[in-house]
C-alpha cells in the first residue's frame, strides 16, 4: 500500500514548467548589449572587411552608433551578422516588437561602413507602382529614366572595393514582383550574371551590394513570402522574441531609477523570473493556438507593464494584439489562468502530472477513445461476469443449503429416510433443470449434483443399515433373550456403522441393545 500510495502521489503531482526554469536562469544572469562589446564588434567588422584587428579600436561601435545606438542583445546581433556573411542577401523576419528593423539597420551600417553606402527603402501599402517608378525607373520622353535603386547599383559598380547595402523595410507591405518589374524580378533568380535590360537600359545587380529585406513574420502583410521570393531576395532569417534582451533592458533602465518599486522589482531575480515567464509563456500560448507569427516581441508594451499590479495590463496587451488580427477564435482572459497558476505555485505547471500528460498524449494521438472503449468493454464484461458468477454462487449455495438442511433433518430424525430421499430427489431435479436452462454451467451442475447425490446415498445407506439392524435384532430376540454373544455381535455391528448413520439413530439403537441385554440380568 505505501508503494501504491507513493506511485499515485508521483503520478498526480504537477511538474515544474520548463519555461519557468528557463526564465529563472535568464533572470539570474547578465547579458551583453552592443555597447558592452566594442572589441567583439570590431572583430566582426574586421572579419567582414578583411582588415587586421587592432585591440582598442572602436571603429565598429562608432559606425553603428550613427545616428543612434539601440539596446540590442549582442548574441542575437552577432548571429544575424554571421548569417549574412555566410549567405549574402537575407530576408529578416520578425514579429511585432522583436527589433528586426533596428537590427537590420545596425547590420547595414556595420557592413557598408559609410552612411552614403546604404540605401533605405521605407515601404508603404498600396504604393507598388509608385515605388517601382521611384526606385526602378520610368519612361520619360521616350527614354527610360533609372530610379534610385538602379542609380545606387551603378554607384556600387563604380566602387567595387567598397561594400554597400540596400535595406528594404516593411517589404511585405508591397508586392516585390511589382516593385522590381518582370525583367528585373526574373534576373534576380539567376545564379550567375544577374543582369537584364529594361527598355534598352542595361541593369547589372552588383556583387558588392547586399539586399536586406525586412518583413513582418505572420499576418498583416500584403504578400505572404514563399520560396520564389526567397530565391530572389535571399534566405529567410527569423528573429524570435528575446527574453534575454528584455531582462537586460529592464534591469538597465530601472535598477538605478528613483522609482523604488520598479528598481526593487528588477533587482529581485525571483520577481523578474515571474515577469519573464509570463512573457515567454503567453507567447507560447499564442504560438500554439495561432502560430509563431502572432507573438509579441520584447520591444512592445511587455517591457513597461512588469510589476505584479500591472499584470492585467500585460494580459490586455496580448489580448489586444490578438484581437487586432481579427481572428475567429480570439484569446480570453481565462486562457491566462494556467500562467497565473504556475506563478502562484512556484513554477508548477497546471495539469502537468504524469496522468494528465498521458491523457493529453492519448487525446492528441486519437487513442483515448479507443482505449476508453476497450476499458469500458472490459469493465462491462467484468461486471456482467461478476454478476453471473454471484448469481450462480447464490444458486449453488441455495441448493447446497437445502440439501444440507434435508440431511440434517434426517439425522435429527425430524423426517424419515423416505421423506429425505424424496426431498433430495426433488432438489436434484431442480438443479438438473437449471443446468439445462444454462443458469448453471455444466461444471457447477456436476459439483452440486455430486453433493446432493452424496447426501442421498448417505440417507439410503442409513436406511439400509437401520433395516439390517432391526432385522438382526428381531432375529436375536425371537426367544426374548439376548445372550452375551448376541449382545456383543450387535454392539460390534453398531460400532462398524456408527459414523455412517445419524448419531441420534446410533444412540437409539445402542440404547435399545443395552436395555434388551440388561432386562435379562436384573442383578
Amino acid at each position: 500500500m505505501p508503494i501504491v500510495a507513493l506511485l499515485w502521489w508521483a503520478g498526480t503531482r504537477d511538474q515544474p514548467d520548463p519555461l519557468w526554469v528557463q526564465a529563472g536562469e535568464i533572470a539570474r544572469q547578465r547579458y551583453a548589449l552592443l555597447q558592452d562589446v566594442p572589441d567583439s564588434l570590431q572583430r566582426l567588422f574586421c572579419e567582414w572587411h578583411r582588415r587586421p584587428y587592432r585591440p582598442g579600436d572602436s571603429t565598429a561601435l562608432r559606425i553603428i552608433r550613427q545616428p543612434s545606438l539601440s539596446m540590442i542583445e549582442w548574441q542575437s546581433f552577432r548571429d544575424l551578422c554571421r548569417y549574412v556573411m555566410r549567405h549574402g542577401n537575407v530576408v529578416v523576419m520578425g514579429v511585432t516588437g522583436v527589433g528586426s528593423t533596428k537590427q537590420t539597420k545596425h547590420l547595414a551600417r556595420l557592413l557598408a561602413e559609410r552612411p552614403e553606402n546604404i540605401l533605405t527603402i521605407e515601404c508603404a501599402p498600396q504604393f507598388d507602382l509608385d515605388f517601382h517608378k521611384k526606385y526602378i525607373g520610368h519612361e520619360e520622353e521616350g527614354r527610360f529614366q533609372p530610379g534610385l535603386l538602379l542609380q545606387f547599383w551603378e554607384h556600387c559598380l563604380r566602387h567595387p572595393r567598397q561594400q554597400f547595402a540596400v535595406v528594404m523595410d516593411n517589404f511585405d507591405k508591397i508586392n516585390p514582383e511589382t516593385f522590381f518589374g518582370p525583367a528585373l524580378w526574373e534576373a534576380l533568380s539567376s545564379t550567375s550574371g544577374r543582369q537584364t535590360y529594361i527598355n534598352g537600359y542595361h541593369v547589372i545587380v552588383p556583387e558588392n551590394c547586399r539586399l536586406l529585406s525586412v518583413t513582418h513574420y505572420g499576418p498583416g502583410g500584403a504578400v505572404e513570402f514563399s520560396g520564389e521570393h526567397f530565391k530572389r531576395l535571399g534566405r529567410p532569417y527569423l528573429l524570435k522574441p528575446n527574453p534575454c534582451e528584455l531582462r537586460e533592458i529592464l534591469y538597465r533602465k530601472w535598477a538605478n531609477s528613483t522609482d523604488t518599486a520598479r528598481a526593487a522589482f528588477v533587482r529581485d531575480p525571483a520577481r523578474l523570473q515571474a515577469h519573464l515567464f509570463y512573457f515567454m509563456k503567453a507567447n507560447q500560448l499564442v504560438a500554439q493556438r495561432y502560430g509563431d507569427g502572432y507573438q509579441l516581441g520584447q520591444g512592445t508594451a511587455v517591457r513597461e507593464s512588469f510589476l505584479e499590479n500591472e499584470r492585467d495590463e500585460l494580459k490586455r496587451a496580448f489580448l489586444g494584439h490578438v484581437a487586432a488580427l481579427s481572428l475567429t477564435n480570439p484569446l480570453a482572459e481565462e486562457d491566462f489562468n494556467t500562467i497565473d497558476y504556475t506563478i502562484q505555485n512556484g513554477g508548477l505547471a497546471q495539469h502537468s502530472s504524469f496522468f494528465d500528460r498521458l491523457y493529453q498524449v492519448l487525446q492528441d494521438t486519437g487513442y483515448f477513445v479507443e482505449i476508453t472503449m476497450v476499458i469500458t468493454t472490459a469493465l462491462l464484461t467484468f461486471l456482467i461476469g461478476w454478476w453471473v458468477f454471484k448469481r450462480r454462487e447464490r444458486l449453488i449455495r441455495l441448493y447446497g443449503e437445502r440439501a444440507q438442511e434435508v440431511f440434517d433433518s434426517f439425522e435429527r430424525q425430524l423426517i424419515g429416510a423416505d421423506v429425505a430421499a424424496k426431498q433430495l430427489e426433488e432438489i436434484k431435479n431442480e438443479v438438473d433443470s437449471l443446468v439445462r436452462r444454462r443458469r448453471l454451467n455444466y461444471t457447477e451442475g456436476l459439483y452440486l449434483l455430486s453433493f446432493i447425490e452424496d447426501k442421498a446415498k448417505r440417507v439410503e445407506f442409513a436406511r439400509n443399515v437401520s433395516q439390517n439392524f432391526i432385522e438382526l435384532f428381531n432375529a436375536f430376540m425371537e426367544d426374548d433373550i439376548l445372550t452375551r454373544s448376541e449382545y456383543l455381535k450387535l454392539r460390534q455391528f453398531l460400532q462398524l456403522v456408527r459414523h455412517k448413520i445419524p448419531s441420534e439413530t446410533y444412540e437409539q439403537f445402542h440404547q435399545k441393545v443395552e436395555n434388551a441385554y440388561t432386562q435379562e440380568r436384573p442383578d
